[in-house]
C-alpha cells in the first residue's frame, strides 16, 4: 500500500507543505488501529475533511468545489 512507501510519504508531505497548492484527496474511514500519514493529514489545521455518507452524497458538490475554490485565492 502507497502509506508504507516512504518516498509516496515524503512526496504527500511535501504536496501538503507548499503554499498555495491545493489538493483534493481521499482518506479512509478510522477503524482498527490508526495509519500515521493518514492522521497526520486529517488533523492538519489546512485541511477539511467531508465525510461522505449515502445520505450526503449527492448534495456535496457545490461544498466541496467552494471549498477548493476559495483555497485557489
Amino acid at each position: 500500500m502507497e502509506l508504507f512507501s516512504q518516498p509516496f510519504v515524503q512526496a504527500v508531505r511535501q504536496t501538503l507543505a507548499t503554499p498555495g497548492t491545493v489538493v483534493l484527496g481521499t482518506i479512509p474511514v478510522p477503524k482498527g488501529k490508526p495509519l500515521a500519514l493518514v492522521e497526520e493529514i486529517r488533523t492538519r489545521a489546512d485541511v477539511r475533511v467531508f465525510s461522505v455518507t449515502k445520505d450526503n452524497r449527492n448534495h456535496l458538490l457545490p461544498d466541496i468545489v467552494t471549498c477548493v475554490q476559495s483555497g485557489r485565492k
